[in-house]
């Protein structure tokens, strides 16, 4: 006599392997995007994965070519118009320090505003990191534009190829858009108020190595500004810690068979760790995905440093934390803030 199959059973199964299949892309794709960036020198090698699983958990499938060679043109642009601007500008720094704060508040602006979530991301990304670096060490000024606008490509190429190879769309629904701010002038002064002191700050103390940084904490506020407050403010900073400790375990794991398959093994098992909280979605998986960021990040620099130099690269895990506090806190203080003034009735 057959066995009736439970039909939650059967409905259970194609979800199954549209996770299974979102987690092995985000796996596979951010660790070849890692392991080319390491073989070829071209560094800061945790860009491309960090672009690649940015993509990877953003769209549902497979972008068209329109799309994916739209986004390298809008990273390219964007990365060069910042060099342009530091170039002309770098003799008036204040100047060039206010365009940049104007150009930032109009991008926080439309993430008030729920518009083009990732174009000014991207955007932010760039005007944030280019000036800095462009400034503090010279023989990055004129091909900055260019690691930007490769980063991304390796990202498009190895979303194609991953969603190719494993094709079922993502599980999880597209998050719905946040709704728009009740004042996105506020919302984009108390983004503004929180990367331009971080930028300033490397400028300052002539700090090197701020890539990676200015990148994670352009996408830690970039998504609370998304997400319209900093109530989950502490879990993203604790997922951003968590990286970090992932990142120097997998670092000192690393040495016990130094070798690019080892490198390649240990990124894979990161990939699928992460992609297995990141294909829940919602916030937890948005903090997955920060703290992904962050495990990629420190790890590129500490692979970028080597044994010898632990001592800096340390250091720049103090940075990153610091940074990291400072945005949360910063979030948590000024948007309550803007919130109660609109809610204050006029007299």
């Amino acid at each position: 006599m057959a066995t009736a199959v439970p039909s939650e059973r059967v409905a259970a199964d194609p979800t199954d392997a549209a996770r299974r299949h979102f987690v092995l892309r985000f796996a596979v794709a951010t660790t070849a995007s890692f392991l080319v960036c390491e073989y070829m020198g071209w560094q800061p090698s945790a860009l491309a994965p960090v672009l690649t699983g940015v993509l990877l958990s953003s769209l549902p499938f497979s972008p068209p070519p329109k799309v994916g060679i739209g986004l390298v043109i809008m990273m390219g642009i964007s990365a060069w118009l910042a060099f342009f601007l530091t170039t002309w500008l770098s003799q008036t720094p204040h100047i060039l320090f206010l365009v940049i704060g104007l150009i930032m508040f109009l991008a926080f602006a439309g993430l008030a505003q729920a518009k083009a979530q990732l174009p000014l991301t991207l955007l932010l990304v760039c005007m944030t990191v280019v000036p800095v670096m462009s400034l503090t060490i010279s023989q990055f000024a004129g091909i900055l534009p260019s690691i930007f606008a490769r980063g991304m490509g390796l990202a498009v190429i190895f979303t194609w190829i991953a969603f190719a190879i494993w094709p079922l769309p993502s599980p999880k629904s597209p998050d719905p858009p946040a709704p728009p701010a009740e004042s996105p002038v506020a919302a984009a002064l108390v983004g503004v108020a929180i990367v331009l002191p971080v930028m300033l700050a490397f400028l300052l103390f002539g700090l090197t190595d701020a890539i990676p940084v200015l990148l994670t904490t352009v996408l830690l506020v970039a998504k609370m500004e998304e997400e319209r407050g900093a109530v989950s403010g502490v879990a993203k900073l604790a997922g951003n810690f968590l990286g970090g400790f992932v990142a120097v375990a997998a670092y000192y794991l690393l040495q016990i068979a130094p070798s690019l398959a080892t490198l390649g093994l240990i990124a894979f098992i990161i990939g699928i760790g992460f992609g297995q909280q990141i294909v829940k979605g919602g916030v937890r998986g948005g903090n997955a995905l920060l703290a992904y960021n962050a495990a990629m990040v420190i790890l590129g620099l500490a692979l970028l440093k080597g044994p010898s130099n632990s001592g800096t690269w340390g250091a720049r895990m103090v940075q990153f934390g610091i940074a990291c506090i400072f945005a949360v806190a910063m979030m948590r203080l000024l948007m309550p803030l803007t919130k109660r003034r609109r809610s204050i009735p006029a007299s």
